[in-house]
């Protein structure tokens, strides 16, 4: 009966034993209803990817491959292209500003001839005979003076727009911009003639010849006014000539333009007669350093920028 009793316990140790045996197996096999992630772990891959040094004192840079090289919280902005304009735009946009720039002469010319038709009457007739010019000068008053100017702002106007035109036709590049390019021509011609004036003025109060320099000045002026209306038509036939004939204009008004300018030059040594046969030197510096000096200038500025 012992022995029964032994073998029993025996027998039931030995199925304990393999079922022990059983269940670690199946601990170590994998679970066929575990969820297995497909992706892999990109913090795990991160973190995998760390350079391992031993320096304490290395910077190691732990951000993605992705992200290395940008500062976070930084944005920048994508460059922004340029957009070229074509040779026919620029033609297009060059035809559209001249349009807009002579209406605006037009109109501008219309109100001056509509308010001083008398005045422009008499400086043309001043422009022709000496002796109104001085019947003209004597006239002058206060009320009068401000009407020259408005005048002379025309002419500066109108000698800047044909400027312009000239020296697009001589392949004279001002600047990339058509308003700024007038701009720079109208206020050329302004800056040019105020500073003459300056120097004039500077030379009759220096030298007791204030009457003859404030004529001469005024002579000046009645040129100009008359020039500015003559470049009206001048100014059109540039803008809208034919290609073939847009260089015989140009030539031609530089030509008259000369001629005029002949002529204000023949009016000065006329009022100056009296003072040129005992200041001969005098004379000659005047005439290089405020005639001949600033042509010289002019002419070599419009040079610099025509063969660059």
């Amino acid at each position: 009966m012992a022995n029964i009793t032994l073998l029993h316990r025996l027998i039931v140790g030995a199925a304990l034993l393999l079922l022990a045996s059983i269940a670690t197996v199946g601990q170590d096999a994998a679970n066929p209803f575990e969820l297995q992630p497909r992706l892999p772990d990109p913090a795990a891959d991160s973190v995998a990817a760390i350079p391992v040094s031993t320096n304490p004192f290395d910077i190691i840079n732990i951000r993605p491959p992705g992200q290395q090289g940008r500062v976070p919280g930084l944005h920048i902005p994508a460059q922004k292209k340029v957009k070229v304009q074509s040779a026919k735009e620029k033609e297009t946009n060059y035809r559209r500003f001249l349009f807009v720039s002579i209406l605006v002469m037009f109109i501008i010319l219309t109100l001056i001839v509509t308010i001083f038709r008398i005045l422009i009457e008499k400086i043309w007739k001043a422009f022709i005979n000496d002796n109104l010019l001085n019947q003209l000068h004597r006239e002058q008053s206060s009320g009068l003076a401000l009407a020259y100017l408005v005048l002379y702002l025309l002419f500066f106007i109108n000698a800047g727009l044909f400027a312009f035109l000239a020296a697009r036709h001589f392949g004279i590049t001002i600047s990339t911009s058509n308003l700024y390019s007038l701009l720079l021509c109208m206020g050329g011609v302004a800056g040019f003639f105020v500073a003459k004036h300056f120097v004039l003025w500077l030379v009759g109060f220096v030298f007791p010849i204030s009457k003859e320099v404030d004529s001469y000045q005024f002579t000046i002026m009645i040129f100009n006014i008359v020039i500015g209306l003559i470049l009206v038509p001048i100014i059109l036939f540039i803008a809208y000539a034919p290609q073939s004939t847009t260089g015989l204009v140009v030539n031609g008004a530089f030509g008259l333009l000369g001629l005029i300018y002949l002529f204000l030059a023949l009016r000065g040594l006329f009022i100056g007669n009296r003072f040129i046969a005992d200041n001969k030197f005098h004379f000659l510096l005047y005439l290089c350093a405020v005639e001949i000096a600033p042509l010289l200038v002019i002419y070599k500025i419009a040079m610099f920028y025509g063969g660059s």
